[in-house]
């Protein structure tokens, strides 16, 4: 009886020390292609996302302005009477001018004044578009035109690329032998993974989202600005500020006449009655010259906005997408890895 309990004893030592062996050998087999792969895991990020600025879009009211020779003119004017001697200034500008206009031309503007030259009929009369053309087309006298620039937007250019689409990625956990450790790990793995992309995700979107919220806000300054500067009182303003330099160029001018002949008296009287009615003819082609409303400006101010906002979540779905497959591929091959692991030697 004792040998033959002995002998099973022994059998069953034997059996434990085989089992335990092959178990080994299969985990060994396993452990170090999985631990390699969860390093990879641990190492996966949402690849950068590069975030593009949306252009400004802008509205240049434009403006009318005295050219650098008026300038100089005008303030050379308001020296004669102190220095009693006359620039070179005034005398080559009173030449010109005699040089290129009738004497019955000169006549004619010297009946405008600041009170009538504003009244469209005599601004607008024959005569006077006449002359107008008349110094419009000659190069030395057009140097004391002011200068007109009208209103311009920004170019704008889109930053729409597209949306990318439903994702037809697999993000379930595996179910096969869901009773399986080693299956369960991986999916676990892979779950704690996503896990931090979308949270990555959600931190992109969410810059994305406080980005264009910031657009819209100065969407809606420029647009009051805009209303602002295409206002009629703006224009009015325009008018009174050339009304303005024009008597103040007058008054000098006559203050200099006892130091100037009564030829270059009556032509700087001339040319400064031409430069006021050129400067209030181009500021009414100013407010006319309407490119937009402010208003369409501002929803092109917007779809530009949200064409780039709509690029930028492309871009983070594109990069999230990106890093999913690869942890999917991740999952897959520790999921390999635990179907391989019963035939180890």
């Amino acid at each position: 009886m004792k040998p033959h309990f002995l002998k099973l004893l022994m059998l069953c030592m034997l059996l434990t020390v085989a089992l335990y062996n092959c178990k080994e050998k299969d985990e060994d087999s396993m452990q170090p292609a999985n631990n390699e792969l969860s390093e990879q895991f641990d190492k996966l990020q949402l690849g950068e996302v590069s975030i593009a600025v949306t252009p400004e879009v802008t509205y240049n009211p434009g403006n009318v302005e005295l050219s650098t020779q008026t300038k100089t003119l005008n303030s050379d004017l308001a020296t004669i009477a102190g220095s009693k001697s006359v620039p070179s200034s005034v005398s080559k500008a009173a030449n010109e001018t005699s040089a290129l206009l009738t004497a019955t031309e000169i006549k004619t503007l010297n009946t405008l004044t600041t009170t009538n030259i504003t009244d469209k009929n005599t601004a607008e009369s024959a005569k006077m578009k006449a002359i107008l053309a008349k110094v419009t087309a000659d190069s030395k006298v057009q140097a004391y035109l002011p200068k007109l620039s009208l209103p311009s937007v920004t170019e704008v250019k889109s930053g729409r690329i597209g949306s990318t689409g439903e994702s037809a990625l697999r993000t379930s956990a595996t179910t096969a032998k869901s009773d399986d450790d080693c299956i369960q790990h991986a999916n676990d793995k892979f779950n704690k993974t996503k896990e931090r992309l979308d949270d990555s995700k959600a931190k992109e979107t969410g810059k994305v989202a406080d980005a264009y919220n910031k657009d819209l806000e100065k969407i809606a300054k420029n647009l009051a600005k805009c209303i602002d500067q295409t206002s009629a009182d703006r224009f009015d303003k325009l008018r009174q500020e050339g009304i303005k330099t024009a008597n103040a160029a007058l008054a000098a001018l006559e203050g200099a006449k006892p130091y100037i002949s009564t030829a270059q008296y009556e032509v700087t009287k001339a040319l400064i009655n031409i430069q006021l009615l050129d400067y209030l003819n181009k500021v009414n082609q100013l407010e006319s010259a309407k490119i937009a409303t402010c208003n369409e400006i501002a929803d092109i101010a917007k779809a530009a906005a949200a064409g780039v906002r709509d690029s930028n979540l492309a871009a983070i779905e594109n990069a999230y997408n990106t890093a999913l497959t690869k942890a999917q591929q991740l999952r897959d091959e520790m999921i390999a890895n635990c179907h391989n692991q019963g035939g180890g030697n």
